[in-house]
């Protein structure tokens, strides 16, 4: 156990912080925080104890808690996993009988680091996922912040350095809303320690020091002296050796007064290792020295190696190639030494996880048993609910009966309302029909009866009129005509794969001499892709018809911004003019069969009021929503929504 936490402190981990606020966070952390040889020696029997007088007493959550307590001292302390799993499983077949959701969280945590022990990094990661679903039922943020750093760790640790990264800021989420310093210091230790990985050495540093105020106020002097040293090597890789030294020299202190052979080993060792990058080489050597003492007596392999290998480097500066010689065989012979080991731990890893595979049998066994009590208890509720729903059927008899009687009456009225809307439906039609068409007699009139007394500026000025009169003619009869087809079927909503973002362009170009014309800037500012399987022709009509409206109605000098954002699983599209905008009760209209709402635009262009009913239909035909901000003398802003295509 001791090489064990002798590692996690060589590497800068920050010890498990307590929960302020929870009693069971506080209970299972504690259960992994360092313990002196004799409290280890009691600590099992004491478990054992408590377990036996809870069979006594019946007290399940009690018995749970001692059998945890025991696979975790036989993880950490014996060093048994066998022992370990099978202590932790026993604790399964209570947690599982009796419901205990909980209890089951820590469980799974516990297997998962009897699995990351034994190298399975895939079923500790399966073990930390099934105790995530537990903790999401239980709505427990003290747990799911444990659960957080700890598959963050885990994924740290086998490189999955994004997946772990989004975890510990979670971590860091939830303990700031539960207002946890402990739980908070901690993930910004790891978040610092990813950042340090990818190079962004100015954040890592923020964050290490965010932590060492932390643990300053909550005067834990252990995770303190850990942080110092965070901040210390930090500086030292930023080339400030200054404050890289002033840092290390307080985490030393903090390590004397402590008496951690292992935090003294590496603080020396980093003391030792920045002297040596000054060339202070005398001074270099008597630190690492006291790092060699340090280490020796907290057996940390980590640090004697990197002690014999800064001592062989100083004394062969000072051309003491004798002792140079002898550090430097001494850390080859250590070298040698962990390499050995690392081959043993790796068979034993291998040996472990074939125990592990024997003790998975039971914990299958636990799960069908499990799911045999579930299916037993979804029969009893099918069989209660089938009572239920006999007695709901009949309710809904009567009540179908009595709908149908009603429904009768109402659809009586509502053919009378669809035919009302029909009929002012073709009365819209008509009137804007009606409009051009005496424009075109009027000036076909003038044109034939005085074409003698017409100058040549006024020929010119009654034919615009006449351009704009059957353009505004063209349009209503277009936008007609794809109604009527969409409202018959007679349009095959057919989807294809394209990309939103040519629609846009394309919009954007073919209407760009009409927006001249006013004098008036679009502006694209899509510069992404935007892949969809829609109906491209419909999707070309509504941008084209909310496009023509923005620059009808914009006056000239204006402004018509195209833009796109992404919005989970949909594109939102959105047209926005500095035009004349419009009043809330206008707004109310659009969209509306039936309702006449059409507006000149600024250069009197006319419209025909089915654009917009149009765009709408075509819309949610393809899947999305259509709608409109606007204010009267600021603007407006259309905008629709459509399926992204993953």
């Amino acid at each position: 156990m001791k090489l064990f936490f002798a590692c996690v402190v060589s590497l800068g981990f920050a010890l498990p912080a307590v929960a302020q606020d929870d009693t069971d966070v506080a209970w299972y952390e504690n259960l992994f925080r360092p313990k002196k040889i004799k409290s280890i020696e009691n600590e099992i029997p004491q478990a054992i104890s408590k377990r036996l007088k809870a069979q006594d007493a019946n007290d399940k959550p009690a018995e749970v808690k001692a059998l945890i307590e025991l696979g975790v001292l036989h993880l950490t302390h014996v060093v048994d996993y066998e022992q370990a799993m099978g202590w932790l499983i026993r604790s399964l077949a209570i947690e599982d009988s009796l419901n205990m959701r909980k209890e089951k969280i820590f469980t799974c945590l516990a297997m998962a680091r009897v699995f990351e022990d034994v190298g399975d990094n895939y079923k500790s990661l399966e073990f930390l996922s099934q105790a995530q679903r537990l903790s999401d039922q239980e709505k427990n943020r003290y747990i799911q912040t444990l659960i957080l750093n700890e598959s963050g760790r885990v994924k740290a640790a086998h490189g999955k350095e994004e997946a772990a990264f989004e975890d510990y800021e979670l971590a860091l989420e939830y303990a700031r809303e539960l207002k946890q310093q402990g739980l908070e210091a901690d993930a910004l230790i790891h978040l610092g320690q990813l950042l340090t990985r990818k190079k962004e050495n100015t954040k890592a540093l923020n964050s290490f020091k965010d932590a060492l105020a932390i643990y300053r106020s909550m005067k834990d002097k252990l995770n303190e002296a850990i942080a110092l040293n965070e901040v210390g090597e930090m500086y030292r890789v930023m080339k400030n050796h200054e404050r890289a030294l002033a840092n290390h020299v307080a985490a030393l202190e903090i390590r004397e007064r402590l008496k951690d052979d292992n935090g003294l080993a590496q603080s020396y060792n980093n003391v030792g290792a920045l002297y040596f990058d000054e060339e202070n080489f005398k001074r270099a050597i008597s630190n690492l020295q006291l790092a060699l003492q340090s280490g020796r007596k907290a057996q940390d392999q980590g640090q004697l190696m990197k002690s014999y290998d800064y001592l062989s480097k100083c004394y062969r500066e000072q051309k003491d190639f004798k002792k140079a010689l002898e550090y430097r065989e001494s850390f080859l012979a250590i070298e040698d030494f962990i390499g050995k080991e690392k081959n043993e731990r790796q068979l034993l890893e291998a040996q472990n996880r074939y125990v592990m595979q024997k003790q998975e049998l039971q914990i299958d066994k636990l799960e069908g048993d499990r799911e045999q009590r579930e299916k037993v208890i979804e029969a009893q509720d099918k069989l209660k609910n089938n009572l239920i729903l006999l007695i709901a059927f009949g309710m809904i008899i009567g009540a179908l009966v009595l709908y149908l009687y009603f429904l009768k009456r109402r659809s009586a009225g509502k053919l009378q309302e669809l035919n009302a809307t029909k009929d002012k439906l073709f009365s819209i039609i008509g009137h804007d029909l009606k409009g051009p068409l005496n424009s075109l007699t009027s000036f076909s009139s003038l044109l034939l009866n005085h074409i003698d007394k017409i100058s040549k500026e006024e020929i010119k000025m009654l034919s615009q009129d006449i351009d704009k009169s059957l353009k505004n003619l063209f349009t209503l009869l277009e936008n007609l005509l794809e109604w009527s087809r969409s409202q018959t079927g007679s349009i095959d909503f057919k989807s294809e794969e394209f990309d939103l973002a040519d629609v846009l362009n394309e919009n954007e170009i073919l209407l760009k001499v009409q927006a001249q014309n006013k004098k008036i800037e679009v502006v694209n500012e899509n510069k992404i892709g935007l892949p969809v399987k829609l109906h491209r022709h419909s999707i070309n009509t509504v941008v084209r018809n909310l496009l023509s409206n923005a620059i009808k109605f914009t006056p000239e000098g204006g402004k018509i911004t195209l833009n796109a954002e992404a919005n989970g699983s949909h594109y939102s599209i959105s047209v926005t003019d500095t035009g004349v905008g419009m009043s809330a009760a206008a707004m109310q209209k659009l969209f509306k069969l039936g309702t006449k709402h059409s507006t000149l635009g600024t250069a009197k262009e006319a419209g025909t009021g089915l654009g917009l009913i149009l765009c709408k239909d075509f819309i949610e035909k393809n899947g999305g929503t259509i709608g409109v901000e606007s204010k009267e003398g600021v603007g407006s802003k259309f905008y629709f929504t459509v399926p992204k295509w993953i």
